[in-house]
């Protein structure tokens, strides 16, 4: 055999040259010139690139509790399977071999076989949960197939880890009928013994029966799919109108494409079956929370629903009045005018705030990275995006992506892209990550103290050298992108603990910039408040909502550990519970009133307070509070901050 042949079927003849050739390429020595398929050598590097031991005893195993939610995810597929795996089960009923279905990870959801060979392959976990996985357990028809997206056999000794050499196996992929993208896997295994050149057709063919069932059922769920979704094209014509089934695939699309991109930033593919994993119901909520792109907001998808449930989603994105609608936060950034200020939207005139936004005013048109120091929920992405629009390049895109809010495995494909075939799911052509997204722009890491600390050489490689290699790729592009990180740690603290680099640390926070607390600028309460009240009035439709003197001190004495951001949905839970034209007291939470007692208290007895009289003093303000209301007890648990039956108790106390 040449040493570029490149069979579908191994022969069994040339496995002592194959052994000899691993044993070779482990410690890195030149190949003899035969006995090793381009299909099995690839492979062998690839295992290499991913550090996998090729001591190896057995696959890594998922739990019960996963298997039964990747079946669940993989639901479609696993029903689609069932009957053409029984079929091949009959057809091998005395070979001695197991059949299996793997997801496109490459861990078994379903297995069949004789109690002989099923034995044999629990002992390197070819069973239920069995992950088999190139970058885990190296060379094998399932991960090969997976890492190809091709058929292929794998025969003995062209296995990489030790102990799967005395297995054959024959694997092929089950592709998406629609987009191409990969489902799962169909396999046959059995101790080499067992092999025969037959087998691969066998799944093959079973691979393509499983896509024909699919096919069939797809075109049947996309006819009702677009029968219901048919008035929603005809409503909203003018738009740019995206139909997604229930795997978050492109059905259709009306409207101009170009222009929402031009517009909104969005990033769709262009092709029917082309996939955006946050539409896919299949997911768990919170999993698909995770996935939507910053482009994309929650009021543009209109759910399609069937007599079985939700059968798709419809994704409207406006075009009707471009130039209201072009500011979209994702790549928002045109000055209106040569005298605007950036920090505009920034609420507040107290001599904390004024301070950090005369600050990032110099900042801002500087091309250094800034790291934005803050509690949560302090203005961090505010800034952010403010420092972006007054920089020298405000018509860049603003990319923002929350490194604590992603798996690492996300974290990495969101930051640096991926190549087609990368892993499992990846979609054709691959995806640009968020540098790419932000080239020419400004890239905001929030949450940046929560990167893993194993991923942080590859963000400072791409920050000192200005490139990025995507997952599963090879080739260098070159990025220029605006840093802007954030974070409510003590990153110097971490430093010093060995959890966040010095190095990326000195790289991140050329200049700092701390931004107060919300208790640390309580002049700004009222005005955020009074904007708030705008902004809310025209949100619900209706006019601002007044405010009692009382309800604003108790807004005013309070902490807010949340800052703006808790200080934003406590008020619009008021405003919108509040029946008339203001805002009562009793609006307030409870944990607000209590804690604006305290306050109360402490500011008008500090003498008292000092001496650690506390019980005098919180009973002298409850008789004022009292003599103050002519004894109506409502009116005075409204000025003291507390609920009516907190008085109650307070005063029978002070009685006994």
């Amino acid at each position: 055999m040449s040493p570029n042949s490149n069979p579908l079927i191994p022969r069994i003849g040339d496995e002592s040259a194959v052994a000899h050739s691993w044993e070779r390429f482990l410690l890195d020595r030149p190949l003899p010139g035969a006995g090793v398929r381009n299909v099995v050598l690839d492979s062998w590097r690839r295992s290499r690139s991913e550090a996998v031991d090729p001591n190896n005893r057995c696959a890594p195993a998922a739990d019960e509790n996963k298997v039964r939610q990747l079946r669940e995810r993989s639901r479609d597929l696993y029903e689609a399977a069932k009957p053409v795996l029984e079929t091949l089960r009959e057809i091998l009923r005395e070979s001695g071999t197991l059949i299996m279905l793997s997801d496109p990870s490459g861990t078994i959801l379903d297995l069949n076989g004789e109690s002989r060979a099923r034995n044999a392959g629990e002992l390197i976990n070819l069973a239920p949960g069995g992950c088999w996985g190139e970058r885990l357990i190296g060379t094998n028809a399932i991960g090969t197939s997976i890492a190809t997206h091709k058929p292929v056999q794998i025969y003995a000794s062209e296995h990489y880890c030790v102990d799967v050499k005395h297995w054959t196996c024959a694997a092929a992929p089950i592709l998406d009928p629609l987009g191409h993208n990969l489902l799962g896997v169909v396999d046959v295994s059995g101790v080499k013994e067992t092999f025969h050149g037959h087998t691969l057709g066998l799944v093959i063919s079973a691979a393509k029966q499983i896509e024909g069932v699919l096919a069939r059922r797809d075109a049947e769920l996309h006819g009702r799919l677009l029968d219901s979704a048919l008035d929603g094209f005809k409503r909203y014509g003018s738009d740019c109108v995206v139909l997604f089934d229930h795997r978050g695939r492109i059905v259709k699309t009306g409207g101009s494409m170009q222009q929402a991109r031009e517009m909104y930033g969005v990033r769709l593919p262009f092709e029917v079956g082309g996939q955006v994993p946050a539409l896919d119901l299949s997911l768990h909520p919170d999993e698909r929370k995770c996935l939507i792109p910053l482009w994309m907001r929650a009021e543009w998808l209109h759910p399609i629903r069937g007599r079985d449930g939700e059968l798709g989603t419809l994704l409207v994105i406006p075009l009707g009045t471009p130039n209201k609608q072009k500011v979209s936060p994702a790549v928002s950034g045109s000055k209106s005018g040569a005298e605007s200020d950036a920090f505009d939207d920034i609420i507040g005139s107290s001599a904390a705030i004024a301070s950090v936004k005369s600050r990032a005013r110099r900042i801002a048109p500087l091309d250094l990275p800034v790291l934005l120091l803050g509690e949560t929920g302090a203005g961090k992405e505010i800034f952010a995006r403010a420092i972006h629009k007054g920089s020298g390049k405000p018509g860049g895109a603003f990319v923002a992506v929350n490194c604590g809010a992603l798996t690492r495995e996300l974290l990495a494909s969101e930051l640096f892209g991926y190549a087609e075939g990368a892993f499992t799911g990846a979609r054709r052509g691959g995806l640009p990550g968020k540098f790419e997204q932000a080239d020419g722009g400004t890239l905001f890491l929030d949450e940046i103290g929560e990167m893993p600390l194993d991923m942080q050489p590859h963000l400072l490689r791409v920050l000192q050298d200005g490139v990025v290699v995507r997952l599963g790729d090879t080739r260098e592009r070159k990025v220029a992108v605006r840093i802007i990180a954030a974070t409510n740690r003590d990153l110097q603290a971490d430093v010093s603990a060995g959890r966040f680099r010095e190095d990326l640390f000195h790289r991140l926070c050329v200049v700092g910039l701390n931004l107060p607390s919300l208790r640390q600028r309580p002049d700004d309460i009222e005005t955020i408040i009074d904007h708030l009240n705008q902004r809310f009035a025209k949100k619900y439709g209706c006019p601002p909502k007044s405010l009692p003197p009382e309800v604003m001190q108790n807004l005013q004495r309070y902490r807010w550990p949340g800052n703006i951001r808790e200080l934003q949905n406590v008020f619009e839970a008021m405003f919108a519970l509040s029946d008339g034209d203001c805002i009562d007291s009793t609006l307030l939470p409870p944990h607000i009133r209590e804690a604006a007692v305290d306050s109360v208290l402490a500011r008008d007895e500090p003498n008292v307070a000092a001496t650690g009289r506390l019980a005098e003093m919180e009973r002298r303000a409850i008789n004022a509070a009292v003599a103050s209301a002519h004894g109506n007890l409502s009116m005075a648990a409204r000025a003291l901050g507390i609920s009516r039956s907190t008085l109650y108790v307070k005063l029978a106390a002070m009685r006994t």
